[in-house]
């Protein structure tokens, strides 16, 4: 019981910390906007698996070899936000379109191998899985570090991302007009522009 208590630092820091606006909030809000619950699921299923493997990568002390090299965060980080401008190029060029208009160009979700490899290159959540297993209990095994890490990241991990997407669905049932629609992704679009200079930081 003592280790539970000890934990729930650990585990409020993700919790709320997952579910402020980031980028990966903001792609599957614009995605359950664009083309729904059903078929952001990949998404979704991406980015609890790529942040799962990324924290415990950094429960393994990876995390502290990040740190200490300067031009690894920088890489990282425009890589990062090179992904993110073309995310929000696409969000932006298909604005207009309707879901059959998508549907003829091609336009697709964002997958799993692709979500899962971006949470690697976003700064924001490898600073945040950091942070995070800094407020893990020391006095434990390396085993049970790990154990928690994986209790904690996956429930977390699934509320915000399907809370995040199921807000971009009710705002698609909400706003069914091309106007407002295009209003919307290219809110989306700037908003993930902002987020670029914020890496850097």
């Amino acid at each position: 019981m003592g280790v539970v208590l000890s934990a729930l630092p650990f585990f409020w820091f993700l919790l709320i910390s997952g579910l402020t606006p980031g980028p990966n909030n903001l792609m599957l809000m614009a995605s359950g906007i664009r083309f729904g619950y059903y078929r952001t699921l990949r998404h979704i299923a991406g980015i609890v698996t790529g942040f799962l493997l990324l924290t415990l990568i950094a429960a393994l002390g990876v995390g502290e070899v990040y740190q200490a090299y300067p031009l690894a965060q920088l890489t990282l980080k425009v890589l990062g936000s090179a992904y993110l401008l073309y995310l929000a190029w696409r969000i932006f060029s298909s604005a207009g379109l309707s879901h059959d208009q998508m549907h003829q160009q091609r336009e697709h979700p964002i997958g799993f191998i692709e979500s899962a490899g971006f949470q690697f290159i976003n700064p924001k959540g490898i600073l945040f899985a950091v942070s995070a297993i800094n407020l893990l209990p020391t006095d434990v095994t390396q085993a049970e570090r790990l154990l928690m890490t994986v209790l904690a990241v996956i429930p977390v991990a699934l509320i915000s991302t399907h809370t995040w997407t199921l807000f971009g669905t009710l705002i698609a049932k909400l706003f069914t007009d091309d106007r407002s629609r295009r209003l919307i992704n290219t809110f989306l679009a700037l908003l993930l522009v902002l987020i670029v200079p914020v890496m850097f930081l």
